[in-house]
Order: structure tokens, then sequence, then C-alpha cells
């Protein structure tokens, strides 16, 4: 039932980006011309742009969940020497990674949805696959393998091999995606 709500909720927020009108401001006060080429011309690129925007801040979604869903690895691992160093944030500390693993694999198909998501509006703004589109796409689909294979592995937590396999389709993805990132 959680990840129903997550996936409406991310549903309606795509929706309202995707779906805003043509905004207009008080001082459009340009003569007809200007008037004729902003119905003719500009509207076109003013949604382009607006697809742009909202890919891009979609993207930066992607980044820091998929960041957040990544904690959970150096936090649990950290574990014992930060209690043992810091005492006094011992309750905090737990109550962090406990977060951190109930939600692991929520945050993780927010970061698979919001990442789809980033790359279709890319493709709406740019009307083709471009080299950083390509990277985006193999990044979200050694994605998605390591999401399939998690889910494997939180069924069955005594393969070794599963989180060996998991972690590295991980680093892969990352990896990908800091290229992806750089070539934009």
């Amino acid at each position: 039932m959680k990840y129903l709500k997550l996936l409406m909720a991310l549903i309606f927020f795509f929706t309202l980006i995707s779906t805003s009108s043509y905004i207009a401001f008080a001082d459009d006060d340009f003569g007809k011309h200007h008037e004729h080429y902003e119905w003719e011309y500009g509207k076109k690129e003013h949604i382009d742009n607006r697809y742009e925007d909202a890919g891009e801040m979609i993207g930066w979604g992607t980044v820091i969940t998929f960041a957040v869903a990544g904690l959970i690895f150096p936090m649990r691992r950290l574990t014992k020497p930060m209690i043992t160093t810091f005492p006094s944030i011992k309750q905090v500390y737990i109550s962090i990674t406990k977060f951190l693993g109930k939600y692991h694999i929520l945050i993780g198909i927010a970061t698979l949805i919001l990442g789809i998501s980033h790359g279709i509006l890319m493709y709406l703004h740019e009307g083709r696959l471009e080299d950083e589109g390509v990277s985006g796409l193999v990044s979200i689909i050694v994605f998605t393998i390591a999401g399939v294979i998690g889910l494997m592995l939180f069924q069955n937590k005594k393969v070794k091999s599963l989180r060996t396999t998991h972690m590295t389709l991980i680093a892969f993805s990352i990896v990908i995606g800091l290229f992806h990132i750089f070539i934009s």
C-alpha cells in the first residue's frame, strides 16, 4: 500500500509539471508583431523550456534520492566506530540507520521513477536521444537491474553473491551516472 501511495504521488507530481499552462505576466504589453511571434513561434519554445527545467529539477531529485538510498551502506559499516567514538550520538545514529534500512527499497523505487521521468522530460525537450541521453539510459537500465537483484536479496538475505552483485551494479550505475552528469 505504501508503494502505491508513493507511485500515485509521483504520478500526480509529474502530471502537474507536464500539464501546467502558459504563464502570462502583467507587463506583457508588446506590439502586435511580438504577440504574433509569441503565439506562432514562442509557445513551442516556452513548452520546450518547461520540459527542460522540470527535467533538470527531477534529475537532481534523482541524484539526491540515489544518495539517500546509498547512505545505508556507509552508515551500517560505520555504526560501531561511530557509537564508540561519539557515545552521545548513539541514539540518533541508530535511529537514522534504522530509518534508512526500513525505507531503502522505497527510496530506491522513488529514485527509479524520478530517473525515468527525468529521461522522458529531457527526451521531450531535445526531441532525440543524444550522447548524454544514451549514458543516462544505460545508467537507469543498470540501476533497474541492480534494483531487481536487490529485491531478490530482500527475499533471500543469506545469499552473499546477490549482495555483491547488487552493490557492483550500483557502483557501475554511479560511474555511468556521473559520466552522464559531466557530459550534460
